[in-house]
């Protein structure tokens, strides 16, 4: 997850008419929630009591009189930071407190009531799940809910994901980002007020060798059909004009089988397509359009001459890689569900290369879909390291946990807040009795559950931070370091 706090908003009482302020919470680069300092620390005391103290990072602490500007902002870089690191621990990231906190804060921060609404999943081809559930239903939910109706079998369930999708006038789409578990899909949906965005559903796994096991079951194998000839249609699954007619002749017959099996074999069949950017390779400012999937991202640039270039960098060969952004003209003035797209921001991916001469290259790329391209990056390498491994996915509903959270709200009222996370198991003797502890769970668990393979260090060691205010931040200051650079060889499965 990316955490940053790039701004605060000021607030009165209504009660009271005191004034007080608050953190604008952004994740994955998405405005997710408005918090008070005194929230925030209710949710360290909260950690202190189901972890060990010395997990967890400082708080900032409390002051007697009242902040100004240069305290707040202070304030603000802590916070941020505090989030940054508490993001880095998977048993804290996908703990029932930690989620819940951010879950419960979203509700609040929309001002949504907890009732039963329709939520409607589509596919790629535009046939509509609908599931029925509260408003504040978590992402896995929904995503089991929807394969449950779909007959996806439990142990293939969690190679799919919800997504946020942009269906133009011509027919296009733009991927928008991935849901998390963190989030209501309901809420985050009804947020996106000022773009038409969809749920849909689509697969979530990178390894072609996945895919064909998933071939083996109808059901697995029609969602996977389904979502191929929409990328065929599009132009994202290259074939030439023979192999077109093939594929229309296979789909007239109904045969999704041999279907898959030869679209699977064509160039970027998988692979995630990203809007038109910017890069500084080979040389500066040059536009480019950015693929990835099966272990790489590839980068396509138009040479002077009007030819198409292509270049393949290795997910194995990325030492690390950092998000940055430069804002402009963010106000928090009215609180909507802003992406970086909307609000004029220049976000950037930049990743350490091994060239072919063992020489590391930093590579930059401009676009406002930048955390996503992270994200992805990110998954890849769990998915790497999850094999490598020999565990499998988690199967839909294997250990989880429902319970209750406690979750203080901006008046200080204190509200029980119904919450499951994948950390907790099932059967432990704490869960469902409002107070969750941390059963003991061994490091391969651990991996299977989260996925958690690349650790985060500090960017602030090699880079500086500049002040939002002064329009221009770093939008997470960590950086990504990719265990895999240095665990995994190219050629293995």
């Amino acid at each position: 997850m990316h955490f940053s706090i790039p701004e605060t908003s000021d607030h009165k009482d209504p009660k009271s008419g005191s004034p007080y302020t608050t953190y604008v919470v952004h994740i994955n680069g998405v405005r997710h929630c408005n918090v008070r300092y005194r929230q925030l620390h209710t949710l360290h005391e909260q950690l202190r009591r189901e972890f060990h103290p010395s997990t967890l990072p400082s708080f900032p602490p409390k002051k007697i009189l009242t902040l100004g500007l240069n305290q707040i902002e202070e304030r603000r870089m802590a916070l941020e930071k505090y989030l940054q690191l508490l993001s880095q621990d998977p048993r804290i990231s996908h703990s029932i407190t930690f989620n819940g906190f951010l879950l419960a804060s979203q509700q609040e921060t929309r001002s949504e009531k907890t009732e039963e609404v329709q939520l409607d999943v589509f596919l790629m081809n535009e046939k509509k799940i609908s599931v029925r559930g509260l408003t504040i239903l978590q992402t896995e939910e929904v995503l089991e809910k929807v394969c449950q109706q779909l007959q996806v079998p439990e142990e293939y369930v969690h190679y799919f994901a919800l997504f946020l999708l942009e269906r133009k006038e011509d027919g296009d789409f733009v991927v928008v980002r991935k849901l998390q578990d963190f989030e209501s899909p309901y809420i985050s949906q009804k947020s996106a007020s000022k773009r038409s965005l969809k749920l849909v559903l689509r697969k979530a796994s990178w390894d072609p060798k996945i895919d064909l096991e998933l071939f083996n079951h109808n059901v697995t194998l029609t969602l996977l059909y389904t979502q191929t000839i929409a990328e065929v249609e599009r132009g994202w699954i290259v074939a030439n004009p023979e192999t077109k007619r093939q594929l229309a002749r296979l789909q007239a017959m109904g045969s999704k089988y041999e279907y898959m099996h030869t679209a699977h074999r064509l160039p970027y069949y998988g692979y995630l397509h990203f809007l038109p950017c910017v890069c500084d390779y080979p040389m500066t400012n040059t536009p480019a359009h950015i693929v990835i999937g099966n272990r790489e991202l590839v980068m396509k640039i138009r040479t002077p001459k009007g030819e198409i270039k292509e270049g393949s960098f290795k997910v194995t060969k990325m030492r690390c890689w950092r998000i940055m952004t430069v804002a402009k003209g963010m106000t928090s003035d009215e609180f909507n569900d802003t992406d970086p797209e909307d609000s004029g921001s220049k976000l950037e991916l930049s990743f350490e290369y091994l060239m072919n001469n063992q020489e590391l290259q930093w590579i930059t790329i401009i676009s406002p879909q930048a955390i996503l391209m992270s994200l992805c990056l990110q998954s890849i390498v769990e998915e790497l390291l999850r094999v490598r491994s020999g565990i499998a996915i988690k199967k839909a509903g294997e250990k989880s946990c429902s319970t209750e959270y406690l979750f203080q709200r901006k008046d200080g009222v204190v509200q029980k807040f119904p919450i499951r996370s994948g950390l907790h198991s099932a059967q432990h003797k704490n869960c469902g009795n409002g107070n969750p502890t941390i059963p003991k769970i061994d490091p391969k668990t651990l991996s299977s559950l989260t996925g958690r393979q690349y650790s985060v260090k500090k960017l602030s060691e090699k880079f500086d931070v500049v002040n939002f205010r002064e329009a221009a931040r770093a939008a997470e200051d960590v950086l990504i370091e990719n265990e895999a650079f240095f665990e995994m060889k190219d050629d293995e499965p």
